[in-house]
Order: C-alpha cells, then structure tokens, then sequence
C-alpha cells in the first residue's frame, strides 16, 4: 500500500491549506487504497523562529484545524518519517507562505519551519515523490533551492512567482487541470484551486497528479 504524507497549514485558504484541494486530494488517495498520514506543525514559522514577531503572533491548535477535514489521526511534521513515505504532498493555500514560510513578507530572504526543511530534503534525497499544489509548490521550490532549479507551475499570484523565479525555479503558466512533472526531480506540481478559479478543472489536476504518482493511466 502506498503512503502519502500530507502537509496541512491550518483550515482556510488564507491562513491555513485550501478545504478543497486537501478534500480532492484525499479523494483520490482513497479511490486508490493509498494510505494519507496527514502532518501539521506544532507551531507557526512566526513563533517556531526565534525573534520573528513571536509574541504578536496567535497560538493555532493545527491538529484540531486538520482533523476536522481529515476526520482522523493527524500527527506533527516532526514525527514524519521520509523512509515510510513514497510520496509527499502539499495541498495549496496561503498558509505555505505564512505559517509553514514567511515567503509573503520577507521574500527569498524567508524563513521556513526546520522540521520542514529537513522533511522535504529528506523526501527528495530518496528520490520519491513530491506533489504541490499553488502555494505549496512554491514553498517546495523555496525549500529546494540550494539543491535544484525545479520546473513547477503555482498560481497567478505574481509577487510570489517573482519570488521562486528569483531563487532558481523554472516557473510555468499552465490551466488548473494541467500538471507539470519535473521528472528529473520527480516534482509534480498544478494550480489546485483558488478564489474564482473552477473548481472542477483543479479537481482534474489533482486527480492526474496522484494517478501520476501512483503511476495508474
């Protein structure tokens, strides 16, 4: 049984991941018999970084936020082991650039949580899978970027294509049912969904991502 490890931010596209690409991605992990371990932080990246706004920023229970979409065990990103998974993936959703990065305030000058950075490292040395959605894609790329020059698409959001654009990554436009695989890297990243975006286009993309990954036609 394949298993999928699954980067949750919080509940709600602004602050936290997308309700709807972390449902459509759960979908098609179950219509498979893949198996989700869905991981969280224990803290934001303003409070896990020493002497980042730490007291101005609001305690979040990220496991509570997770498990009410994912209506069952949610473990910390710590815990995560990149031996047990054969693939990671990452839902869309601001709270890649805001509380698992502060990509959308400092930039290519971000930080991003440690467990994180050794997670996603640890993922790509094994050569499995990394799948992204929008902004997590871009968090991927920003994580990697000492490493690679990954192909990935995100979103129409063009402060944050600036931003990976400037660290490295090779970054396409494409439509919310396409999905560009970076093979070398083995990367697979889509637009997912967004305020006004079609839902049923992105649910496409996601659906071809993980067929891709799972390696099914």
């Amino acid at each position: 049984m394949k298993k999928f490890g699954i980067i949750i931010s919080g509940l709600g596209y602004d602050d936290g991941s997308s309700v709807w690409d972390v449902c459509y991605i759960l979908r098609e992990i179950e219509r498979y018999g893949a198996k989700v371990f869905p991981y969280v932080p224990r803290e934001s990246v303003e409070r896990n970084i020493p002497g980042i706004r730490r007291k101005s920023s609001p305690m979040r229970d990220f496991s509570k936020e997770a498990s009410l979409l994912v209506r069952g065990d949610v473990f910390f990103i710590d815990d995560a082991d990149p031996k047990e998974l054969d693939a990671l993936l990452f839902p869309g959703g601001k709270g890649n650039i805001t509380i698992l990065s502060s990509i959308l305030r400092d930039g290519t000058e971000a930080q991003v949580i440690p467990e994180l950075r050794e997670l996603v490292a640890g993922v790509y040395v094994r050569e499995k899978f990394i799948g992204a959605l929008g902004y997590g894609a871009a968090l991927v790329a920003f994580i990697l970027k000492s490493r690679i020059k990954p192909i990935i698409t995100i979103n129409d959001d063009a402060q944050i294509v600036e931003v990976i654009k400037s660290v490295g990554a090779d970054v396409m436009k494409v439509q919310p049912h396409e999905v560009i695989f970076d093979e070398e890297n083995k990367i697979l990243t889509s637009p997912g969904t967004s305020p006004g975006s079609s839902l049923f286009r992105a649910s496409l993309g996601i659906e071809v991502l993980i067929k891709r990954i799972l390696g099914k036609k």
